[in-house]
């Protein structure tokens, strides 16, 4: 476990963990938390390059499906906390959308069995 998830398991408790297998990455771990249909979720798999390992996508759930609202990253501060900063690259959103759209796909589909059940 990096240090960036021990501070995860620390600062947000609640999160919920799981699993989700992708073709091309394999077996994909990821942690979530909502609020009023606002979704957080981090993704981590085998392979994931660095600068996309501390992301966390901020997701909207709609009636007709889900919309990506921005990217943060996670740091870890000196005192062992964890701090959000917001990506404010729209060219960097677009490429991280582009790249993780079907694992997001994958984990709404996911998510909304979790509705079900």
């Amino acid at each position: 476990m990096t240090d960036l998830e021990d501070a995860l398991q620390q600062s947000w408790p609640s999160a919920v963990r799981g699993e989700i297998s992708h073709p091309q990455w394999g077996t994909v771990c990821y942690w979530t938390g909502e609020q009023h249909g606002h979704i957080a979720v981090r993704f981590r798999y085998a392979d994931q390059p660095d600068a996309e390992a501390d992301k966390v996508f901020f997701v909207d759930s709609t009636p007709e499906g889900w919309v990506l609202r921005h990217v943060s990253s996670f740091a870890t501060t000196d005192s062992g906390g964890l701090k959000l900063v917001k990506n404010q690259s729209f060219k960097v959103l677009d490429e991280l959308e582009e790249k993780y759209r079907d694992l997001l796909e994958r984990f709404m589909q996911e998510r909304t069995v979790w509705e079900i059940a």
